[in-house]
Formats: structure tokens, sequence, C-alpha cells
């Protein structure tokens, strides 16, 4: 009997005890430290590896055998591509839907909405192939009839994090996503005079989505992570980060 009690303790330890490794969007670094500490209160044993990164990129590493037990992107199809090619186990779901702003540390007229863009010599915006934000982004310029205007001004970057660090040193407004806004670094700037929210029905909602991957089948601690951020102290902490919750 006692051999018996120690191997379950074995096991126990060997569930509870390892990492876990989050390949997830840029966008979401602000809240992250915040999700990894809220997740060890309840699971101290277990070591969170994050990866941030561009999902269409984050993707390409999945697809490549990058070891990564869950994947976090900023758009639905990101990890509906991973589940469709069989590297998913769990069907995509919304875990957030993020929401677009605009940032300068310039003299740039917010008043005038999306309009602000015209006149300004340096607009960064994440590359629209690999990063979800940048093309909602694109989208918004689009549908305000103002991406022709402002094309030639346009410097592409690798995720969104990076046009939050252009802007604010040589780009003259950055398209970013919301949830940084919300990072304490970022507290003394100000909305109308820093910043302005991108109006919403510019571009398509943004969903982001969550799947645990092939590896991770049957990794309990990654289940136990997957749980936590789709319950209510994950989905608390998104919403104190500025994201928008599905219903």
């Amino acid at each position: 009997m006692k051999k018996i009690f120690c191997a379950l303790c074995l096991g126990v330890s060997a569930i509870f005890g390892g990492e876990i490794t989050i390949f997830a969007a840029a966008n979401t670094t602000y809240a992250f430290g915040e999700l990894v500490s809220s997740f060890n209160e309840e699971n101290p044993n277990t070591k969170v590896n994050v990866t941030l990164g561009a999902s269409g990129g984050l993707l390409t590493q999945i697809q490549n055998g990058a070891p990564a037990d869950i994947f976090m992107a900023a758009d639905m199809g990101f990890v509906q591509k991973a589940y469709d090619s069989g590297f998913a186990v769990t069907k995509p779901v919304i875990y957030a839907q993020g929401a677009l702003a605009m940032f300068s540390i310039r003299n740039v007229d917010f008043g005038k909405g999306i309009q602000a863009v015209l006149g300004l010599k340096s607009i960064s915006i994440a590359n629209p192939k690999t990063a979800p934000y940048g093309k909602a982004s694109i989208e918004a310029l689009k549908k305000a009839e103002l991406f022709e205007k402002v094309e030639k001004n346009i410097v592409y970057t690798q995720k969104i994090s990076e046009t939050l660090s252009q802007a604010l040193s040589a780009a003259d407004i950055g398209f970013i996503a919301a949830s940084s806004l919300y990072d304490a670094k970022m507290s003394k700037y100000k909305e109308g005079v820093n910043f302005a929210f991108v109006d919403a029905s510019l571009y398509t909602p943004i969903d982001q989505g969550i799947v645990i991957l092939k590896r991770a089948e049957n990794n309990a601690e990654a289940k136990a992570f997957y749980d936590f951020i789709l319950g209510q102290k994950g989905r608390a902490i998104f919403k104190k980060y500025g994201y928008n919750l599905p219903k």
C-alpha cells in the first residue's frame, strides 16, 4: 500500500510541478504579468514560460515544431489554422476582444479622430499580414477613406508592441493595442492629448482566440491555465487592461 501511495504522490508532483509554454500575441504583453501571477496563486508549482510576438509569426513557429503548449492569438483566423492543420486539439474559443487606439507624443489634434493622421510624416502600424491589430488599422484607414492619402507615410513594424515603441520615439503617431494604455508606465499620458481610441465601427471586432496545442493534449497544467484564461479571474484581468469580453 505504501508503494502505491508513493507512486501516486510522484504522479501528482509530475502533473503540478512542471512547466508550460504559452505562445501569445504581442498585444497581451501588458496583461500577462498579472495573468501569470494570478494563475500561480492557485498553481504555485507551475512555471509559466511566455513567448510574445506577432500571431502569424508564432503560428509559423508552431507549425515548424516549436515546443508550445497553448496558443493565444490576436485573431481567430490564426488559431483556426492551427486547429485545421492538426496542431491544436481544442476548437478555437474567444478569450478577449481587442480594441485599437492611436498614440503620439507630438502635437497631434486627437479631436479630429482618425483624421488626425492627415499631414503627419510617419505613421507606425503593425504588419497587417502577420499582426491582426495592423490589419484592423489598415481597415480603419480604408473605411475612413484615408489610406490612399497616407499610405506613403506608413512605417510597418513586425508586431503591435513595436508601434508603441516607435510612437514614443521616432514616429509621429502609432496605431496601438488599447491594452498598452493600461500599463502603469503609461499613466502619465492623457486621452485627447496623447491618445484616442479608434472608432470601433471602422474595423471588424478583434476576436482573440485560444487553443491547446497537440503537445499538451494530456497536460493537466496546460488545461488548468487554459481554464484560468477563460474563467472569471482571467476575464477580469483582461477587462482591467481594456479588452472587451465575449458573452
